[in-house]
């Protein structure tokens, strides 16, 4: 059994750092060494203690704290939350309930400390149980990899030390902790992972939890390479929009690649069948799929989409001769006086004449809406935008200029005829789009 750790704090060096102080082995020993490496790497130090009210004794544990930190010359903070009564008025579990309130206590105190870092001392063996726990409820390869080092704000220097050698150390120092009876009682998942499942497993693959947590190690590692290859493509194949949100041409991307892609559009909430379902959607030109609260997916030939199902569009607005008409969410339209000159390269610019907009509006598209296009005959819009491969999920958001049934202008593909220009001395107006184009 080893006498001696050596942790290694560096990446916390000149760190203010709030350590959570439960009282246990594990943050005690955290505590004493973070102690000991205060000067030689300039740390500041600070602590909290969060009495859960679950216990009847808790409050000897707070005492405990405050005496440790006394000795040590560490702030010490202490919160007391009627974890309990909280619990059953949310419908949580207890262990859901205590972490939560936990950690949003924590955040609150590391915030008033000033303290960047918040120090967890959960080491070897909290890994493996979070591990198998993982793995049991059928997690992905980020369950798999457990707790990391350094996740946002939370610091865990310990992982790869047992929590023997933490308390063989403590003991070959004379230095007592709190024991947290209800650490023993199998009435939780963990706690009968600790004080069952574990053991069990040992006895048939020894320095088994040594070995879920190198795995945690090498399955963090690869994760990481798939968020960073995950995050190069959606850069470049994830837009977002007043329609809510595509991924084009997801059949290019590796399954897994694609996986995570559609779980960063949708949430970690999104149910692993759905998650297959909508991988398995992506490799079809076409279909769609209900999702859980108010969306849905569409698969296209080029993209996969995230869609409400209720989408919220803005009404008609009638066009002044000039100025600027907002139009909801999708953007703004500018009416100005310009020269008869047409614009020939930019979609989202037209100059028309200005007898042509007398009683125009913009709007969204309506059932049994007709086109002229330049050069072209009359025909539904409908049939206009499947000639121009409009996705069918964004026709909804494209701001057309209208005057009844017959537009004028389909922002971002094209003029009709009646608005074209006719001669150099037409009235002329330039419409300018401003805001989201969709296509």
């Amino acid at each position: 059994m080893k006498r001696t750790l050596s942790p290694d704090f560096s990446i916390a060096r000149g760190k203010r750092l709030l350590i959570a102080l439960s009282g246990g082995a594990d943050s005690v020993a955290l505590t004493h060494l973070l102690v000991q490496a205060r000067d030689q790497l300039e740390l500041t130090l600070f602590a909290a203690h969060i009495d859960h009210r679950i216990r009847a004794d808790s409050g000897g544990d707070a005492a405990f704290c405050q005496a440790l930190c006394r000795a040590m010359s560490i702030p010490l903070q202490v919160e007391a939350i009627d974890v309990p009564s909280i619990a059953a008025q949310s419908g949580e579990g207890l262990e859901t309930a205590a972490r939560r309130l936990r950690y949003e206590a924590l955040r609150r105190i590391r915030e008033a400390f000033g303290a960047e870092w918040i120090v967890l001392a959960h080491h070897q063996n909290d890994q493996a149980e979070t591990v198998l726990m993982h793995l049991l409820r059928g997690c992905g390869p980020d369950g798999a990899g457990g707790m990391e080092a350094l996740s946002g704000d939370l610091y865990r220097p310990l992982l790869h030390i047992p929590k023997r050698e933490l308390e063989a150390w403590l003991a070959a120092r004379g230095l007592p902790w709190r024991q947290d009876r209800t650490n023993l009682e199998p009435c939780t998942p963990r706690n009968a992972l600790r004080l069952h499942g574990l053991p069990a497993l040992e006895e048939s693959y020894p320095s088994a939890a040594a070995a879920l947590a190198r795995h945690a190690e090498s399955a963090q590692c690869e994760n990481r390479f798939m968020r960073r290859m995950t995050g190069e493509f959606l850069k470049t194949h994830l837009d977002r929009g007043p329609y809510g949100a595509r991924i084009r041409s997801p059949g290019t991307a590796d399954e897994a690649i694609l996986r995570r892609a559609i779980r960063a559009v949708c949430g970690e909430a999104l149910p692993h069948d759905r998650l297959v379902e909508l991988t398995a959607l992506c490799k079809r030109p076409r279909g769609r799929m209900e999702l859980p609260g108010n969306l849905f997916a569409e698969r296209t030939p080029g993209a996969l989409y995230f869609l409400p199902k209720r989408p919220a569009l803005p009404e008609a607005v009638l066009l002044p001769c000039e100025g600027d008409v907002r139009f909801g969410s999708l953007g703004v339209l500018r009416l100005r006086p310009h020269p008869a000159i047409p614009v020939r390269d930019d979609p989202s610019r037209q100059v028309v004449r200005r007898d042509a907009l007398a009683g125009a509006a913009l709007r969204t598209r309506r059932d049994g809406d007709r086109i002229r296009p330049l050069g072209g005959g009359d025909r539904l819009l409908s049939d206009y935008l499947t000639d121009r491969k409009v996705d069918r999920p964004l026709r909804d958001f494209i701001p057309l200029v209208t005057v009844g049934g017959r537009v004028l202008w389909a922002v971002g593909l094209g003029i009709a005829e009646e608005a074209r220009l006719v001669s150099d001395r037409d009235d002329a107006v330039l419409l300018e789009w401003r805001g989201e184009q969709p296509l």
